[in-house]
């Protein structure tokens, strides 16, 4: 079966929902008012005029080494059954790396359904997406008037911006598009199975924290608390907005959060008694490895240099001899070199996102690296990454 690789066709948004319904098997019905990404985002496959496969790419300009990263947060990657096992899956993959390059967007994540497939093009496991359900009796409730509380719809532009700001302060957080936020608000606004708020909280009158959080089912209380938005400017803020939430103690007994352990430890005294309820791996690709290692922070007192030859069978510009060099807080990814030590684009994705240098050198995954050069690696790709959100 023949099939073409071309950006959406005008007027195929209904096929467009059938497809995601069959591949992840939501029960929702057709909304045509629902914002959905551009055309030049959406690749699609095609037999004839059938809608048989799609991959979007979101615009999401993500946190790496406290600095913003131009990227893409990739989603819908669908092939329908008929079409699986020919290759499909990967041309269209391979078609979105294409326009990410050309829009300057150099970094790729996303949450996968099967590892092997996005290995196979370039991507690795660089973290995890967690939730944590905290007992509400350990969150410090905080002064009352720290913030002063004002509920907002789903829709107030305040949300987004808050969100967005945590996002500049947590790597691996992305800041997200104008569709991405216009989906997500009419979802929510949308959704009637589930009873949930919106607020925004000011200090001196500026807004500082945003929540939007939800009623869960509970076997003890009247009900469990989740949230879907937890943001502050600084540590005094957000822990004002954890305070907020305590205050719910008297009817629900926990909260869920996907907060990191990292940033809930300093609100939370007693965070052994937080317990991780759920845990989805994702993925991170270096679409452009030198415009990655270009955008990115960098420590300011790490100097020195690596020659590395990257292995990456998918995006051929990115493969050959580079020289790594870092000094005075930036860093360059250059073509030259002797290519001593020899890293496929999978792992080189892992040290980006400060995974253990040492435990691949180990696994015999840094072919040719120095003692030294391990030990600038995991030096200067300093990181503790987590991801917010389910995209």
């Amino acid at each position: 079966m023949d099939f073409t690789i071309e950006s959406i066709r005008s007027g195929d948004e209904a096929q467009r929902h059938d497809l995601r319904r069959q591949a992840f098997g939501p029960t929702d019905q057709f909304d045509p008012d629902l914002s959905v990404p551009s055309a030049e985002r959406t690749v699609a496959a095609y037999v004839g005029d059938v809608l048989m496969g799609t991959v979007v790419t979101l615009d999401f300009t993500m946190t790496w080494g406290g600095s913003p990263v131009p990227g893409g947060g990739l989603s819908s990657v669908v092939v329908r059954p008929e079409l699986r096992g020919r290759g499909t899956a990967r041309a269209l993959l391979r078609e979105s790396f294409d326009r990410m390059r050309t829009r300057g967007e150099v970094v790729a994540t996303l949450f996968p359904t099967t590892a092997t497939l996005y290995r196979s093009v370039g991507f690795e496991v660089c973290g995890s997406h967690e939730w944590r359900r905290i007992p509400l009796g350990v969150v410090p409730t905080g002064p009352a008037d720290a913030l002063q509380w004002r509920r907002v719809d789903f829709d107030d532009p305040g949300l987004r911006a808050m969100s967005d700001r945590m996002a500049t302060r947590i790597d691996g957080w992305a800041v997200t598009d104008d569709q991405w936020w216009a989906r997500v608000q009419r979802s929510m606004a949308m959704e009637t199975s589930k009873n949930r708020f919106a607020y925004l909280g000011a200090r001196d009158g500026i807004d500082a924290a945003a929540l939007i959080y939800r009623y869960e089912p509970s076997t003890d209380h009247l009900y469990e608390l989740a949230t879907d938005l937890v943001a502050g400017v600084d540590e005094a803020a957000v822990a004002g907005a954890l305070g907020f939430l305590a205050t719910n103690g008297t009817t629900a007994s926990e909260v869920e959060t996907t907060l990191p352990a990292s940033l809930l430890a300093r609100h939370v005294p007693s965070m052994q008694r937080a317990k991780v309820t759920n845990d989805w791996p994702w993925m991170l690709r270096l679409v452009d490895v030198a415009g990655a290692i270009a955008t990115r922070g960098w420590p300011s007192t790490v100097t020195g240099r690596v020659e590395l030859d990257i292995v990456d069978e998918t995006i051929p510009a990115n493969a050959g001899p580079h020289v790594f060099e870092i000094a005075d807080g930036a860093a360059s990814l250059e073509r030259g070199g002797s290519g001593a030590a020899t890293v496929t684009v999978n792992d080189l994705a892992v040290i980006y996102a400060g995974g253990d240098v040492r435990g691949l050198a180990e696994a015999n995954h840094l072919v040719g690296a120095t003692r030294t050069d391990i030990d600038l690696l995991a030096t200067a790709f300093v990181s503790h990454p987590s991801m917010s959100f389910f995209f």
